[in-house]
């Protein structure tokens, strides 16, 4: 059975077949051939009507008789058919069907660009902040921006995040980091993660902080209605903390420790377009000290024009041992405006 299999890929690979066609849901039609998967998109080159962007969740059904690179298998897949939002396929040494959401898919181009080594990128701008003069003096903005990059199963991750905030003008507080991650899709659902985060948060304490980070992810589920990942692994920190002022007692200016990590990211799309997302970060020190950290961001997303969004976001922090005369608990509430691409 698997010599039969294998015996049909290389006639495949060997003609290199073009035909092509993608169902919409509206019933519409359109011949040509698969370009790749880009995020929430299906890139497809209409014979008729060339490169067109097509929403997963707007695809009924998808046929190709090229051979495809799918994140979870090194040899080239056939697809076969699809049945609601599941893509039915079977690769090359396997006799299995398999059935996979679209929506899951990070990885679906033409095996031959995947030999090739073909990049796909992104990014994200997002600014947001208050300028007031008069009886409040108030000068505060933040900037963020990410990009990543993704060839075959694997994808980098950059990002940035700078923040001036002053009063009555008072010597300006800032906050900054800067952080990369690898991540790489083994299957499915499964993927493994690395990354790395250095940064300064004077107002918290933390004249310095950096960490090293690995582990498992999961994706229990992703469809056009919400989403769910799980991220479970360990994480090196190394802090640099700021002399407190009017210290009494003793003061630590410095620690690291390794910590157990756990995070969560939810999405949920509402009525009228606008996009519902929660994730959280636990970090549990294994050392004896029972320190713990806890950080939130909740908020919603629209779109005002393409590529343009508007955020409204509230980040929350739990430190159960904060720095001499700081908080332990951190609450901000921000609206802003992002552009992608």
């Amino acid at each position: 059975m698997v010599k039969h299999i294998a015996s049909i890929f290389v006639i495949f690979l060997s003609i290199g077949v073009q035909a092509g066609v993608v169902e919409l849901s509206n019933g519409d039609r359109l011949e040509g051939e698969l370009v790749r998967v880009d995020g929430e998109h299906l890139v497809w080159k209409s014979t008729n009507f060339g490169e067109q962007w097509i929403k997963k969740t707007n695809i009924a059904n998808i046929a190709s008789t090229k051979p495809l690179k799918i994140n979870g298998s090194k040899s080239a897949c056939l697809l076969e058919k699809m049945e609601a939002e599941q893509l039915v396929y079977q690769c090359e040494k396997s006799s299995r069907i398999k059935r996979t959401s679209l929506l899951t898919i990070k990885t679906l181009v033409p095996y031959e660009d995947y030999k090739k080594g073909a990049y796909v990128h992104h990014g994200r701008l997002n600014l947001w902040g208050a300028y007031s003069r008069g009886n409040e003096v108030r000068d505060e903005w933040n900037l963020q921006s990410e990009m990543d990059f993704r060839r075959s199963d694997f994808r980098h991750v950059v990002g940035a995040e700078y923040s001036r905030s002053s009063w009555f003008y008072s010597a300006p507080q800032e906050r900054w980091n800067t952080r990369y991650s690898l991540d790489w899709f083994l299957g499915e659902h499964w993927f493994w993660y690395n990354g790395a985060l250095l940064g300064a948060d004077p107002q918290r304490g933390m004249a310095k902080y950096k960490s090293l980070g690995s582990g498992a992810g999961y994706q229990f589920f992703e469809t056009s209605a919400s989403a769910l990942s799980l991220k479970t692994g360990l994480a090196y920190m190394d802090e640099r903390y700021v002399f407190p002022a009017d210290l009494v007692g003793d003061f630590a200016p410095e620690d690291s420790f390794m910590a157990l990590r756990l995070a969560t990211d939810f999405r949920y799309n509402l009525p009228w377009g606008v996009g519902f997302f929660h994730n959280n970060e636990m970090l549990q020190s294994t050392e004896d000290n029972p320190n713990w950290r806890v950080k939130t961001a909740t908020g919603l997303s629209s779109m005002i024009l393409k590529r343009i969004y508007s955020e409204f976001k509230i980040d929350y922090w739990l430190d159960n041992e904060p720095q001499p005369a700081r908080k332990g608990k951190d609450t901000r509430m921000s609206l802003g405006v992002s552009y992608k691409w």
